[in-house]
């Protein structure tokens, strides 16, 4: 029930209640001395496993993989791999939330301290979820924020204190939920139970409207934009002849967006899989593109450095024809997408997973965040996976980015759940950084989002269109934005916190004795 308000957010209210059946079984195992760390495990197991399945499901959707000139018996072993394994691979380190959560429970301050069992679960769960950014083995798409996407009034909090404060409040109200039906006998305890969890959703809305209502989407200097959505998806751009078809479409859509007065065009990433300088052709035709209609271009493409290594990158076009010298490279690549770990082991036992990218070589990530110097003010940039995560958007804020372009390629997954959670995670990007990003996808979903996470213009997937809207470029940085994921660290020490109560009353014991 909690990944299905993950991936429907319509159902977000339930997020609130979903986890109890969860932890009555936790909360229970946890404090039984009889009852092994290997049953924790197991148990976290099949919940996170059912989790991540339901999150996860719409990699379905990438079924039959035609364009990869794959069978249709290949493909479903792809789409199971891809769906199956990364569900166990987020699984198996999640799960060690229940046997750490039993054997700290299992220490005498827990044992004093049992009301705050909540809290000591809830801060594991905030460290589990953060910890999926760290490496290619973590994809951190399964946040809970994202089942309260659709209510600004809480979701806006992540201006205060990031995504994670809005998982940790959740977490402690199924916590304090389930604490309570344990404990039923003990009115005194139902009591405590329920007055904490009116009093984390309180704070949960108090914090939450005043991101909210502090966005001020109108502060800064006005600057129209439009995200061109072509529906070309990757099953023609790659195999098929649909070049002079793409540039048709693309020019339509800048010429109306430059008779409409927009100062700034964004394509989605890739639009042309091809190189983008002065000598190609799709560099030929952006340049001439942005000079005839007198707008500023920014479209993905690949880019080559002068030691041969390849990106997928941003690129600036002005008006005048020129092309900015500062490429913005991806910074987080799609792992056996854009390059494949482990290459070797991977090849020599999944030699299918191996290929499952369109790229025959590896691609470089970018370094920085590579902001663009415009007369428009500067601007920042990500490309698809970089939007996932919260650092690459604080980065690019902290370097100067007075707006965000976001271009990206969710063809791949058609009009799936996946399509609409991607979308999502934008959404809470722009409330986290407080700047309005402009969304460009290939077939969808394209938009223009304001700092308090409202998307204007949505162009809904498997359609071509464009999200043309009046944003601002604006400085200035949220709470969230100075001090970063402070709570994930607090977060922490309070996990910690046990084991060095037990360290300290064990020495005071060794002195005294």
């Amino acid at each position: 029930m909690t990944g299905l308000t993950v991936c429907y957010p319509v159902l977000g209210f339930l997020e609130w209640v979903s986890m109890v059946p969860a932890l009555l079984v936790f909360f229970t195992l946890a404090r039984d001395p009889d009852v092994r760390y290997r049953r924790l495990y197991r148990i976290g197991f099949w919940y996170y496993f059912c989790f991540y399945m339901t999150t996860l499901h719409w990699f379905l959707s990438l079924y039959p993989l035609d364009f990869l000139g794959v069978t249709k018996a290949e493909g479903v072993m792809l789409v199971a791999i891809c769906w199956l394994g990364l569900s166990l691979l987020q699984t198996v380190f999640a799960a060690l939330v229940p046997p750490l959560f039993g054997f700290l429970c299992r220490r005498e301050t827990m044992k004093r301290l049992t009301p705050l069992m909540p809290v000591l679960f809830a801060a594991q769960y905030v460290v589990a979820e953060w910890s999926q950014t760290l490496t290619w083995m973590g994809v951190p798409w399964a946040r809970l924020a994202l089942g309260q996407i659709h209510y600004g009034v809480i979701t806006g909090a992540a201006a205060l204190f990031g995504s994670y404060f809005i998982t940790l409040a959740v977490v402690l109200c199924n916590g304090y939920l389930a604490f309570a039906l344990l404990n039923l006998k003990e009115r005194a305890h139902v009591r405590l139970c329920g007055g904490f969890c009116l009093g984390v959703l309180a704070v949960a809305l108090l914090f939450g409207s005043i991101g909210y209502f502090s966005a001020n989407p109108e502060k800064g200097e006005p600057i129209v934009v439009a995200a061109v959505q072509g529906n070309v998806g990757s099953e023609l751009k790659w195999t098929g002849d649909s070049r002079s078809k793409t540039y048709e479409i693309y020019t339509e859509y800048t010429a109306r967006a430059a008779a409409q007065g927009a100062d700034i065009v964004l394509f989605p990433e890739t639009f042309v899989p091809d190189d983008l300088d002065e000598r190609t052709e799709l560099g030929k035709y952006v340049m001439t593109l942005a000079k005839t209609y007198q707008i500023t271009i920014f479209c993905g493409a690949f880019h080559t450095d002068e030691q041969g290594n390849e990106y997928n990158a941003l690129f600036a076009v002005y008006p005048d024809g020129t092309v900015d010298e500062n490429v913005y490279a991806k910074r987080h690549l799609v792992p056996f997408g854009e390059y494949v770990p482990w290459r070797p082991v991977i090849e020599f036992l999944l030699p299918l997973l191996a290929d499952i990218g369109m790229l025959s070589d590896d691609l470089a990530p970018g370094q920085d965040s590579a902001v663009f110097d415009t007369e428009y003010g500067k601007i920042g940039a990500l490309l698809c996976f970089d939007s996932i995560y919260e650092e690459l958007t604080r980065d690019s804020v902290r370097d100067g980015a007075e707006l965000l372009l976001l271009a990206t390629n969710d063809s791949w997954f058609s009009d799936s759940r996946g399509v609409y959670m991607h979308h999502a995670q934008a959404r809470l990007r722009a409330i986290e950084s407080g700047r309005w990003i402009v969304r460009a996808a290939d077939t969808g979903i394209s938009s223009v989002i304001t700092p308090n996470g409202t998307p204007h213009e949505l162009q809904p997937p498997l359609t071509d269109g464009m999200a043309l809207y009046t944003a601002t470029v604006r400085e200035g940085r949220t709470l969230y934005g100075l001090i970063g994921n402070l709570l994930v660290l607090f977060a922490a020490l309070a996990v910690l916190a046990v084991p060095m109560a037990e360290l300290t009353c064990a020495l005071r014991r060794k002195n005294k004795g």
